[in-house]
């Protein structure tokens, strides 16, 4: 063989090995570069179709996470494929369409959330519950940071401990385009219990939020707590009482 065909040949099988090495680098390889606040037991599949066993976020234990990235829209700028999240208070799953900066969209978000102090270090100590979600879409900026969604949010059997008091169910549902000033417009309504509740939440990036409506108790004592609530004030000519409470998330 002459020495020109040699240095095609070894070029060649190089070329091959690390098209064959980037296809299925070793998402073990790349333990290191994981965020401070990320844990994983056990990295496993390639950097591109793998599993995280036993992931972890800011100390709470999750569940296991698998992912599927296609490696061609690498060398775009993108971060297109789907993960799923596997765990006994958390299980979501969604396609994703990133860019690098965190811009981009979430697709077909499905799952449920516990409410939970230990994965939600937000929540007060005595908040139970269950956060249903059905997004059909869920657009991010560079940061990342809210955008705009599209579908509904569901919380469900929401209690009050110790005394295990029944708060109801509610569904919070987006399907209106971002106001100018970027707030994210939701309907309000319950899905049963104790308060008859509908009204509006707005959402304003990056994290703030507010609740406005009319609740009204299907009770006695579930009308003696909206009196607690309102601090007293008279219901309308409906019976009902007005909201209104803002936060962060």
């Amino acid at each position: 063989m002459k020495r020109g065909a040699t240095v095609l040949t070894i070029i060649a099988c190089v070329a091959v090995f690390l098209a064959v090495l980037f296809f299925y680098l070793p998402a073990s390889w790349f333990r290191g570069a994981l965020p401070a606040q990320v844990t994983c037991r056990q990295l496993g599949g390639s950097l591109w179709h793998g599993e995280c066993l036993g992931f972890g976020f800011q100390g709470a234990a999750i569940g296991d996470a698998t992912w599927n990235i296609s490696p061609g829209r690498v060398f775009t700028g993108r971060l297109q494929g789907d993960f799923e999240l596997r765990g006994g208070a958390v299980n979501l799953r969604s396609d994703l369409d990133l860019g690098f900066s965190g811009a981009g969209e979430l697709r077909g978000v499905t799952g449920s959330v516990a409410l939970d102090p230990a994965l939600v270090p937000q929540l007060q100590l005595q908040q139970r519950g269950t956060v249903n979600v059905d997004l059909e879409r869920l657009e991010l900026a560079a940061g990342p940071a809210l955008r705009s969604l599209r579908g509904t949010l569901e919380l469900r059997d929401l209690r009050e401990m110790p005394q295990n008091m029944d708060i109801g169910s509610y569904q919070v549902t987006f399907d209106s385009p971002p106001q100018a000033d970027g707030g994210l417009p939701g309907k309000l309504r319950d899905l049963g219990g104790p308060f008859a509740v509908e009204g509006t939440v707005m959402l304003h990036p990056p994290n703030h939020y507010l609740v406005q409506g009319f609740i009204t108790g299907r009770t006695a004592f579930a009308e003696s707590v909206v009196r607690e609530i309102t601090l007293g004030a008279m219901p309308d000519a409906a019976g009902r009482s007005a909201i209104s409470f803002e936060g962060s998330f």
